[in-house]
């Protein structure tokens, strides 16, 4: 009975999915040094630009602490720089300052990591895939 509740369970699927995807990730990123959240988090801000750390927290739904760690380690890396916000000086706002060779190795690394582990699926699966993991990250994030 357990087998086939573990089996049936979206919760448990995605969770395993998560952990063998962040496991691809972390192994085809170890020689960029940079871990599979570091490249998450920049991923986020070349995509969307320098953000709040709010901001930020929302977009890669990270608990505030786990987020600040992860900042003040990649800040002392080089990866990113805080700098006081312009529009409210008790914010900060999280600028992404890695070199472009570097981002271009990244970003190609994770892109052929996801295409790796994504494999088993048509272009059209991936689609719907996406579509309705949007549809249930609209629902939780409301």
């Amino acid at each position: 009975m357990q087998d086939e509740r573990l089996r049936e369970s979206l919760g448990n699927a995605l969770v395993r999915l998560f952990r063998l995807v962040n496991r691809e990730h972390g192994r085809a990123l170890k020689p960029c040094e940079v871990s599979t959240e570091q490249a998450h988090i920049l991923s986020v801000l070349w995509i969307e630009g320098a953000m709040t750390i709010g901001r930020l927290q929302r977009a890669i739904a990270l608990s505030s602490p786990t987020l600040t760690g992860a900042l003040d380690r990649m800040e002392a890396q080089g990866l990113v720089r805080r700098v006081e916000s312009p529009e409210d000086r008790r914010a900060s706002v999280v600028e992404p300052r890695v070199p472009a060779r570097r981002r271009a190795k990244i970003e190609a690394t994770l892109d052929e990591t996801e295409e790796r582990c994504f494999s088993a699926l048509t272009s059209n699966e991936r689609k719907e895939l996406l579509r309705l993991l949007d549809k249930c990250i609209a629902r939780l994030d409301a």
